[in-house]
């Protein structure tokens, strides 16, 4: 057990550990409230003193609702040299946990992952208003708390890699963590080699990229035979000749090629509507060229652009697939009429909606707000006028009448099935429609 003069907790109780301090949940004598308790070890203080005060500095000056919160600084009652810093609790662990969990291997369900790049981006945008960068961006630094509607709320967390630094501004000190380093910073801090070349602010938009990569998918993005810390020079290799536009290099078999890829994994949850937008982000941020990458201004643009879009849900019948189309409130249904286009593949002059049981008939001149507001079990249902291939159709010949009568059974089946799962959206006039035009399929 050990406490300040303020604050007790037990040694047991860890939230997390790195190389200078490890942090503990505890709570307040007075009131028994839980906070987090950042305790500075023995190695802390070989570091120049303004580097130890950097942290306190740093949170003092931040307050948002996507920054940790910070309370106060104490002194252990064992060691009055000691500091301790308090800090809001956050009992839904870190982003890092959350992702080891199995049903998180393939990445956070889609709701999940536009909460965490709200938070990572509002968090981030009220670091560079106050000229911040916090030079160790990963889930490990995300913490989670539960609000009081049941959403998760994520916090940026651990500040003592953190300094002042304007855009115009550089850097020569070596900080963060190695899988999600910038290849510049990769190679001094890890593979130890010398480089006179400063850093800037734009190393965090590649530990984000990292991130939301992890995130999306549950995996990190380059990944060398053997993994990155057993294998630093193919790491290397793999950041630093990444084609451009690439946002992931995965090494298969031990000294073998390097697998380039551009698009996100089909097996991430995350709809094919967001999968464009985000990969476009990841392009530009993923990018080894300084120069090249884009700045913050532009990363903010290309994100607020996407969490400010709206999502509709439309379910194709007759390809049985479930489509989210993210458009802003502004654009025409017209632009709607393209997105569902670009998904299902269905042209805009053969589209034909149903919703809550009735025919939805869509002017292309109105605006996206007039569309009913759906949801993931209450989707808009499309109708191609021509003929669509069906999911997942057994082969047949159309000229026997076995096969026909076979599939049509099928079809029928396949119908029902769709009718009793969205019975409380779709009707029996509904049903007879796509009866009608699975005849004219077969």
């Amino acid at each position: 057990m050990a406490s300040t003069e303020n604050y007790i907790w037990y040694h047991e109780d860890v939230l997390g550990q790195g190389a200078t301090a490890s942090v503990y949940k505890a709570r307040a004598k007075k009131t028994g409230e839980l906070v987090a308790v950042k305790v500075f070890n023995v190695a802390s203080y070989s570091r120049p003193y303004e580097v130890q005060m950097r942290e306190f500095k740093m949170l003092t000056r931040l307050n948002h609702v996507n920054v940790i919160k910070f309370l106060s600084v104490e002194e252990l009652h064992m060691n009055r040299d000691q500091k301790v810093l308090v800090m809001e609790f956050c009992s839904g662990g870190s982003l890092l946990n959350l992702l080891e969990k199995p049903e998180n291997f393939y990445g956070l369900p889609e709701s999940e992952f536009l909460i965490v790049l709200r938070c990572v981006v509002n968090g981030i945008n009220h670091l560079r208003d106050h000229g911040v960068v916090h030079r160790d961006i990963k889930p490990g630094n995300l913490v989670r708390k539960v609000g009081e509607d049941g959403c998760s709320i994520y916090k940026i967390t651990d500040f003592g890699a953190a300094r002042e630094l304007e855009d115009n501004e550089t850097f020569m000190s070596l900080y963060g963590t190695e899988e999600y380093l910038h290849p510049d910073l990769y190679m001094r801090a890890v593979l130890r080699k010398p480089q006179e070349k400063s850093f800037n602010v734009t190393v965090d938009l590649w530990s984000i990229g990292v991130t939301f990569y992890q995130v999306a998918t549950g995996t990190l993005p380059f990944m060398p035979y053997g993994g990155p810390r057993k294998n630093q020079q193919v790491m290397y290799k793999i950041i630093t000749e990444k084609p451009e536009r690439a946002i992931a290099g995965v090494q298969k078999t031990e000294g073998g090629p390097i697998e380039w890829r551009y698009q996100l994994p089909y097996y991430c949850q995350l709809s094919q509507g967001l999968r464009v937008q985000l990969e476009q982000v990841l392009a530009n941020i993923l990018e080894s060229n300084q120069e090249k990458c884009w700045g913050f201004d532009q990363f903010f643009a290309a994100t607020q652009d996407i969490l400010q879009r709206i999502k509709v849900h439309v379910f194709s019948l007759q390809q049985a697939t479930a489509h989210c189309i993210y458009v802003h409130i502004y654009n025409t249904v017209s632009i709607f009429f393209e997105e569902v286009q670009a998904q299902t593949g269905i042209a805009p002059e053969v589209q034909q909606y149903m919703f809550q049981g009735h025919p939805l008939p869509l002017d292309p001149s109105k605006k996206v707000a007039h569309l009913p507001r759906t949801t993931e079990e209450q989707p808009i249902f499309l109708l191609s006028r021509q003929p669509e291939k069906m999911a997942a159709l057994p082969p047949r010949e159309r000229k026997s009448i076995s096969c026909y009568s076979a599939c049509r059974i099928w079809e029928l089946m396949k119908v029902r099935q769709l009718c009793s799962q969205f019975s409380h959206m779709i009707s029996i006039r509904e049903a007879i429609s796509v009866s009608k035009y699975l005849d004219v399929l077969c």
